[in-house]
Order: structure tokens, then sequence, then C-alpha cells
């Protein structure tokens, strides 16, 4: 069903921008499981678009369709140019995306030329060891500002650390994780350079259940990828969150933030239903990291959800996740908030968006 329901979807998105906003996009490009064959019952359509016209950034969508969330969101060429050249863990945006539209054969020509910007970055050893320090130092900076803050916090900062060190392994072996985080140690492990034990060292920062086993485990894990690098880990201070100001009250406004965020809450879901451990974990570190940004500018809880994460269960993790979404879907309706949410994809067409 959900494969059918992606499929018309992404008719619908090819058809809107040829009929609607012709010459106020430049592309419309769709990447991740939908065209890597790692879709599932619960996958969206990864899909973004490069606004031509201040009317093109009206193509942009968010809302939840037979109970998954989907986000057309906009990107500048200046920044799908910063992601072909490595500087933000977005890759497959450029190195797996297919178009699905393009405005005119300079804008098709001018992102194939991204590819192979992309292509030419990962083949130039020099400049993948310079990404690969610079990934691994801010790793090193994640485990300094996991000092501080509750458990959950310190998780985190623990996540975001595996999530640098990995990815300066990848630089390493000159190539990126092209399924995001949904085959992410599988792809660690057909890595052909790794250090002896990384994957265990990997595995137990995802496994401790108390503060000092998670900053030994993150120091073991630092201290084997700086060796195997030649750059000995040591502590790098990282920039710590200033103090947050008046909060936004009226919450009527994060309907659009719900409707992308959802796919995180169910991604949780789907997990515990498929014994996915790691992926429970690195999709926990996500939602986290976007509810502490939410906390930080509105007048909302701030929500500890990965006190709740243990390895050997994770319906705890799960149940928290739940009260959270209800208690966030309760706050943007009081507010006045309207949640754009479809049962298929014909009432979905009727609503005109």
């Amino acid at each position: 069903m959900r494969k059918e329901i992606n499929k018309q979807l992404v008719g619908w998105i090819r058809e809107r921008a040829r009929t609607s906003f012709g010459g106020d996009i430049s592309l419309v490009a769709i990447y991740g499981s939908h065209i890597n064959g790692t879709d599932q019952e619960w996958s969206d359509v990864d899909c973004y678009f490069i606004p031509k016209t201040d009317r093109g950034r009206a193509f942009g969508l968010d809302f939840i369709l037979a109970g998954v969330g989907y986000d057309i969101f906009p990107l500048s060429w200046e920044r799908l140019q910063g992601i072909a050249h490595l500087q933000e863990p977005l890759v497959p945006l450029v190195g797996d995306a297919v178009l699905l539209y393009s405005d005119s054969q300079e804008d098709t020509d001018r992102f194939q030329a991204l590819q192979r910007e992309l292509a030419a970055c990962l083949a130039d050893k020099a400049y993948c060891r310079r990404m690969c320090e610079e990934r691994f130092y801010r790793a090193a900076a994640q485990r300094q500002m996991g000092d501080s803050g509750d458990f959950s916090t310190q998780r985190k900062c623990a996540g975001q650390l595996l999530l640098d060190g990995a990815e300066a392994l990848a630089f390493h072996n000159g190539t990126y994780f092209h399924a995001g985080l949904k085959r992410h140690g599988q792809e660690l492990e057909a890595m052909e350079k790794k250090p002896a034990g990384f994957l265990r060292r990997y595995r137990q920062v995802m496994e401790a259940e108390s503060p000092g086993a998670l900053q030994k485990a993150s120091e073991d894990f630092l201290t084997c990828l700086g060796e195997f690098f030649g750059l000995p880990w040591k502590a790098v201070p990282g920039e710590r969150p200033l103090p947050s100001g008046e909060k936004e009250e009226n919450l009527a406004e994060l309907s659009a933030w719900y409707e992308e965020c959802s796919s995180l809450f169910c991604k949780l879901r789907v997990c515990r239903e498929r014994e996915q451990r790691e992926l429970a974990f690195l999709s926990g570190v996500c939602l986290q990291r976007e509810l502490d940004e939410l906390a930080a500018s509105y007048a909302v809880p701030a929500y500890a959800l990965l006190e709740a994460y243990h390895w050997a269960d994770l319906t705890p993790l799960v149940e928290t996740a739940d009260r959270i979404e209800r208690d966030l879907v309760d706050r943007i309706v009081r507010s006045g908030g309207r949640i754009k949410r479809f049962a298929s994809f014909p009432e979905f067409e009727r609503a005109q968006l």
C-alpha cells in the first residue's frame, strides 16, 4: 500500500512542478528509500526543490498522509554545493538524487556538475583527509558538550559523536552513507579500512546504561578512531548553547514542525517491531535534537526522551515518545494549530494543496 501511495505522490509532485511552478523552481529531486530499495510500509518520499523565484518557495509542503509525515523542502544552489563538498552529512541529496523535474537544460547541467564535483571530492585523498580530520574533531567536541546536562543530553551528544566519527571513517574510505541512518551499521561493516574493534566500540556507546559507562564508551570510541587516523584523542571544547531568551507562547505555528517530524516518532515504533536497536538509538538522537531545539524557542517542556532508551528493551523508549507526541499535538491543537492529515491519497489530492 505504501509503495503505491508514494508512487502516486511522486507523480503528483512532478505534475505540480510542471503545471503550477514552471519558471519558479529550478528543479525537484528525490532521494532515499523510495529510490534505493529500502522503503518499508512506513517510509515517506524524501524530496527537495530549488526555488528560482520568491513564488517558488510556496512549492514546499508538510503533511501527514496515511499516518506518515512528508516534507517537501527547499534548498539553495549554494547549500547544495556545500553538500557536494562534504560540508554537511546530507551527501545522498547530491550523490543519490534523481531529478523529477528540471526547469531547463541549464538547471540539469548545473545539478550534474555538482554530482561530478562530489565524485571529485571523494576521489581526492588529500581533501577527504581534511574532511575526515574536521569530522573527527567535531566528534571530540561532542564529548566535551556531553559533560553537562541530564542523561538524555549526554546520550544525544554521544549519538552525535558516533555520527560524526562514523562520517570521518566514511571519508577516510572515500565514501559516504548512501542509505542515511537506515543501514548505518551495515555500511560501516562494509567499509574496508577501519580500526580493529571499531564496531564493538560503536555499539558500546549505544549500550551504555549510566553516565559513567557512556563517558568511558565514548572516550574508547574516540581513542580507537583517533589512533587509527593518527589523531590521538584529546578534549576539544565544544560550543555550549546560549541561554534561551523569551519563548514563543503561540504553538499553532508548530503544526508544520509536527507534520515534518511525525515520521521520527513513527520510526521508533517500527524499530521496536523489528528489534532495530541501533536505528532506534540513532533515530532517538535525531528526535531528541529536534525536541531540544523546540524547547529552546517555544514554551514547551524539555522532553527527556533518550533517558528511556535501553538496548535490551525498546518499549520504554517508544512509550515515552508516544507520550511526548500526544502532549505536543494537544498543545498545538489547543493553540489553534491545524495539522494537515489525510487518510488516503485521493483525500490528499482533493485538498488541492
